[in-house]
Parts: C-alpha cells; sequence; structure tokens
C-alpha cells in the first residue's frame, strides 16, 4: 500500500500484468532527488517501496519479467514459490 501524509490520499498503486499511467498526486510519494551514498540510495523504506511499486505498476509485470536477465527469472520463480508456502 502506498500513503503518504501530503495531499494524496491513502491509495493503492497495484502493478499488473499491463502498464498503467501513473496518477501525478503519486509522485509526490518519491524522493525529490536521488542521493546515493556509494554503496545504497539514501531512501526511507517507504520511499524505496513506493518508487518500486510506482515504476513496474507503470510499465507492467509482463515487462518488468521480460526485461530480467533469465538467471533473475529463475530466482523470481524460487522466491515467488517461497512466498506462497508462507
Amino acid at each position: 500500500m502506498i500513503s503518504n501524509n501530503s495531499s494524496v490520499q491513502k491509495q493503492r498503486y497495484i502493478p499488473r500484468r499491463f502498464g498503467q499511467p501513473i496518477p501525478v498526486g503519486l509522485f509526490e510519494l518519491l524522493p525529490e532527488r536521488f542521493e546515493y551514498t556509494g554503496e545504497d540510495l539514501f531512501w526511507s523504506e517507504e520511499q524505496m517501496q513506493n518508487c518500486i511499486l510506482i515504476l513496474v505498476a507503470h510499465f507492467g509485470l509482463k515487462r518488468f519479467v521480460q526485461a530480467l536477465p533469465k538467471h533473475s527469472r529463475g530466482e523470481l520463480m524460487c522466491i515467488l514459490e517461497e512466498e506462497q508456502l508462507k
């Protein structure tokens, strides 16, 4: 779930098979700039999760998976199988 205390009300932005337009208000949930420490992005966990969800939802799950290298696709399948067992 994407939430923020700004003018953007709590919303669910859920990635689907095919891409969706990004509502302009969701950009308020992203950091204004990218700060990189040399090892990690200097974002909160919530900002990182919002960014990932917005981008994957915009491009769609199918396009996301197609962009992955084959090895990563196999790892993703393992992760999804593990999550199903929980």
